[in-house]
C-alpha cells in the first residue's frame, strides 16, 4: 500500500534524469526488453575496509517484459548504513513520479539453508513502469567490506549505453585495477583527484540455454586499494587473499577432548589413510547437518570446531573446519579450499574473494594409492591433495560433483593462497546404464522391466531427490520420469537399492505395462526400440554468442531386449548410428535374432564447455540422436 500510494508530481526528477531521458537511442533488436541509459558507481574510500558507495542508474523500458527493471534493491550487511535512496520516473506521456526514502520497505534476506544472517535489504518498485518509461534510482551507502577490493560488472542482461566507475582514495594510498573477460581500459583523472573508468555501448549478455553464469561472461573490473604501509593489503593477489583467510581462521581448528576422542573412535581399526579419511568424511556427511548462522564476518569466518562438533551443525566452512580438525587428530593434514559453484566465475586474471563455498584439500601421503581417487591436484609445493566437499552428503570421498569440477579455486595453505584448477572427471565416473527386458504382444502392448544403475552425478541427483521423499512421492517421481517417454503406461512396481550406500551405485528397478506402445498400421506393427531416456534437446535457430556449459561429463548406455509376437516378423530396422564430434559421441544399433530384438546405444559427453563456434556440430549431433530416439522397427504380420 505504501508503494501504491506513492506521490505523483511534476518537476520532481533531478536534472541528470531529465537530460539522460532525452537522448536518442540506437535501434535495438525487437526482443530487447530495456536499455540501461546510465549505470554509475562512485567509491570513496575512507580507510581500511570502509568506503562510501554512491550509485546512480537510469533505464528505459522498451517492452512490457522490461517492467522488472523498475525494482530496486539495496543490500546492507553488518555495520553498513543506507544514507539515502530515491526512485524517479518519467512515463511515456511525460508525467513524472518519485519514491522517497520513506516509501521503501526493509526486510531480511534468506539464502537457502540459512538459519540466521544479518543481511537486510531495502526494496521498492517504481509505479507506471510501462514501455516507453524512464526509471532512475539513486542511493548512497556507508559500506564496510572485509577485504580492500571493489568489484564491478559492466555488462547486464540488457544493453548498457554508458557505465562509469569512479574511485577516490585517501592521500598517499594506491590502487591496482584488475580486469576479467576484457580490458584493460585506462581511467581518466577526475577534478577531485580520483579516477574514472567510462565505457559505452556494452552488449547485453542475452539469455541462452545452457550458457555459463553472467559473472563468468561479463566484463569485470576489480579495484584493489591500499595504503603505503607494508603488509596492509589483504587483496590484489591470490597469495594476499590466502594470507587474509589464514589469519581469519587461525584459531578455528582447536580440538577439545570430546572431539579428539570421537575422531579416534571413528578411526579405530583403520590402519591406512583411506580407511581413516573415509570414516571421518562419512561422519561429517551424515551426522553434521547443514545449517548456516552468519553474522558480520561470519559470512567468511567459520565457527570454532568445538562449537560445530557440540551443535552437530554448521555451514560449508564450518563442516570443512570440523573435518580438518578431526583429520589432524588422526594424523592427516588438510587445508581450506574456497570455490564458487558457478563454473567460470573465478579465474586467474582477477584475484577476488568472490566465492560462495568452502571445501577441503586433504593431503595425500606418499603411500596413498592416488588411482583410488578422481579429485586430486598437486600444489606448487609438490604436495598431493584430495579435494573433498564435506557439505555434499551424496558424493563419496575421492569424487567431486560436477559443478565443482573443471573450475578454479583458492587453496589456502602454508599461510598463503594458491589458485588451483579442479580436475574434470572422465565420463566413466558418471555412468547411467539401463537394461530392459520386454514382451510385445500382437496388439502392441509392452510389458517388462528396466534395471537402472547410476554412479557419480547421476547418482548424486537421484539420491538428493529420493532420500527424504516418502513412498508416494517416490512413486510419483518415477511416474513423471516414465511419462517423459511413455503415454498411457501403468507403473506396477519400483525397487530402490543402495540408496544409503554412497560408495555403491544406486540401482532402481521399474516394472510397468504400456498398452498401445506398438502402433498397428494395417498389417504392420511399429515399435520404437528406445523405450526410456531422452538424450536429445532442441537448439534455437539463431546465432550463438556464448559457450554451451554442461554440469558434468557422462557415459550413458541402454540395452533393451524384446520378445516379439509370434504373429509378426521383422520387416525393417533403423540403420545403425555412429557419430563422434570429439566433445561427445553417440552410437546405436538394432539386432534381430529369431523372435528376439535387441537395441543398444551409448552416449558419451567428454567436455563440459562447448565453444559457440561448434554450435552447428552440436545441433547436428542432437538431430542425429533425436532421429534415432524416435526411429521405429517395422514388424509385418505373417499369415496364420
Amino acid at each position: 500500500m505504501i508503494l501504491l500510494c506513492a506521490p505523483y508530481s511534476r518537476g520532481v526528477t533531478p536534472d541528470w534524469v531529465q537530460q539522460i531521458s532525452k537522448q536518442t537511442l540506437p535501434v535495438y533488436a525487437p526482443e530487447t526488453n530495456a536499455v540501461v541509459l546510465l549505470n554509475e558507481v562512485s567509491v570513496a574510500v575512507s580507510g581500511p575496509n570502509d568506503y562510501v558507495e554512491h550509485y546512480r542508474r537510469a533505464i528505459k523500458i522498451l517492452r512490457p517484459e522490461g517492467r522488472e527493471e523498475a525494482d530496486v534493491a539495496v543490500y546492507l550487511q553488518s555495520r553498513e548504513k543506507l544514507r539515502t535512496v530515491h526512485c524517479w520516473g518519467i512515463d511515456r506521456s511525460g508525467k513524472e513520479f518519485e519514491l522517497k526514502d520513506k516509501d521503501f520497505l526493509e526486510r531480511g534476506v534468506f539464502f537457502g539453508f540459512d538459519l540466521y544472517n544479518d543481511v537486510r535489504m531495502r526494496t521498492g518498485t517504481c509505479p507506471d513502469a510501462e514501455a516507453g518509461a524512464v526509471i532512475a534510482f539513486e542511493y548512497e551507502v556507508q559500506r564496510h567490506g572485509w577485504v580492500n577490493e571493489f568489484e564491478w560488472g559492466f555488462q547486464e542482461s540488457v544493453p548498457v549505453r554508458e557505465s562509469h566507475v569512479v574511485l577516490r582514495i585517501p592521500a598517499g594510498w594506491e590502487y591496482k585495477a584488475l580486469w576479467a573477460n576484457g580490458g584493460p581500459f585506462e581511467p581518466a583523472k577526475t577534478g577531485d583527484g580520483g579516477w574514472e573508468w567510462t565505457l559505452h555501448d556494452l552488449a547485453a549478455i542475452e539469455h541462452a540455454p545452457m550458457r555459463p553464469a553472467n559473472w563468468a561472461l561479463c566484463l569485470r573490473l576489480g579495484l584493489v586499494y591500499f595504503s603505503a604501509e607494508p603488509g596492509v593489503s589483504n587483496a590484489g593477489s591470490w597469495a594476499a587473499l590466502g594470507r587474509w583467510y589464514t589469519q581469519l581462521t587461525a584459531d578455528r581448528r582447536t580440538p577439545t577432548r570430546e572431539l579428539t576422542e570421537k575422531a579416534h573412535q571413528l578411526a579405530a581399526g583403520k590402519t591406512d589413510f583411506d580407511g581413516k579419511a573415509r570414516s571421518l568424511a562419512s561422519f561429517l556427511q551424515s551426522d553434521v547437518r547443514y545449517v548456516a548462522v552468519e553474522i558480520g564476518i561470519g559470512g567468511f569466518q567459520p565457527h570454532p570446531a568445538a562449537e560445530i562438533f557440540h551443535a552437530r551443525y554448521g555451514d560449508c566452512k564450518d563442516k570443512a573446519t570440523l573435518l580438518s580438525t578431526m583429520l589432524h587428530e588422526v594424523g592427516i593434514e588438510s587445508d581450506y579450499v574456497l570455490i564458487d559453484t558457478h563454473r567460470g566465475t573465478v579465474g586467474p586474471a582477477l584475484p577476488s574473494p568472490r566465492f560462495n563455498h568452502a571445501i577441503l584439500a586433504i593431503e595425500l601421503p606418499e603411500v596413498a594409492k592416488v588411482e583410488l581417487y578422481r579429485s586430486t591436484v598437486t600444489g606448487r609445493s609438490g604436495k598431493r591433495y584430495l579435494i573433498f566437499d564435506p557439505t555434499d552428503p551424496y558424493t563419496p570421498l575421492g569424487d567431486l560433483r560436477g559443478d565443482l569440477q573443471d573450475t578454479y579455486a583458492l587453496l589456502v595453505a602454508d599461510g598463503s593462497g594458491e589458485l588451483i584448477h579442479t580436475p574434470l572427471s572422465q565420463p566413466e565416473a558418471n555412468q547411467l546404464s539401463r537394461i530392459g527386458h520386454f514382451t510385445i504382444s500382437a496388439d502392441g502392448e509392452l510389458s517388462g522391466e528396466i534395471v537402472e544403475s547410476r554412479s557419480g552425478d547421476h547418482a548424486y541427483h537421484e539420491r538428493a531427490s529420493l532420500e527424504h521423499a516418502n513412498q508416494q512421492e517416490r512413486t510419483q517421481q518415477m511416474e513423471r520420469r516414465l511419462g517423459r517417454s511413455l503415454r498411457g503406461f501403468t507403473l506396477q512396481s519400483t525397487d530402490i537399492q543402495q540408496l544409503d550406500q554412497r560408495q555403491q551405485d544406486l540401482v532402481i528397478t521399474f516394472k510397468f505395462t504400456n498398452p498401445g506402445y506398438g502402433q498397428v498400421r494395417g498389417p504392420l506393427l511399429l515399435v520404437r526400440p528406445r523405450v526410456l531416456g531422452e538424450k536429445s534437446f532442441t537448439l534455437e535457430r539463431k546465432p550463438r554468442h556464448f559457450p554451451f556449459q554442461f554440469e558434468d561429463t557422462s557415459r550413458e548406455t541402454d540395452i533393451y531386449e524384446f520378445d516379439l509376437p509370434k504373429e509378426y516378423v521383422v520387416d525393417d530396422v533403423p540403420d545403425p548410428v555412429n557419430v563422434d564430434m570429439g566433445f561427445a559421441a553417440y552410437q546405436s544399433k538394432v539386432e534381430v535374432t529369431g523372435a528376439k530384438l535387441r537395441y543398444t546405444r551409448e552416449f558419451v559427453r567428454r567436455n563440459v564447455l562447448i565453444k559457440p563456434d561448434r554450435t552447428e556440430e552440436l545441433r547436428k549431433l542432437q538431430g542425429i540422436i533425436g532421429a534415432d530416439e524416435n526411429a521405429a522397427v517395422v514388424l509385418k504380420h505373417t499369415p496364420s
